[in-house]
């Protein structure tokens, strides 16, 4: 079991609070894609935007909570 953060009095995971800044992020990443023309060239977006949120989400884990 990793690291717990306290949110409001009850504790999460660390991996959770990770995973929703991850999604977050590749909602916003998405937007701006949109906004510059890129979307359409990126391939198949059922992969690119999953795994998007998966990098920055391992990234966000392994860089704040290193066990």
């Amino acid at each position: 079991m990793g690291p717990q953060i306290n949110v409001i009095g009850s504790f999460f995971p660390s991996w959770m609070l990770c995973a929703a800044i991850g999604i977050v992020v590749a909602v916003l990443a998405r937007h701006l894609f949109l906004r510059l023309g890129v979307d359409p060239y990126l391939g198949p977006r059922a992969l690119v935007y999953p795994s998007l949120a998966l990098l920055v989400t391992l990234v966000l884990w392994v860089g704040l909570f290193r066990i």
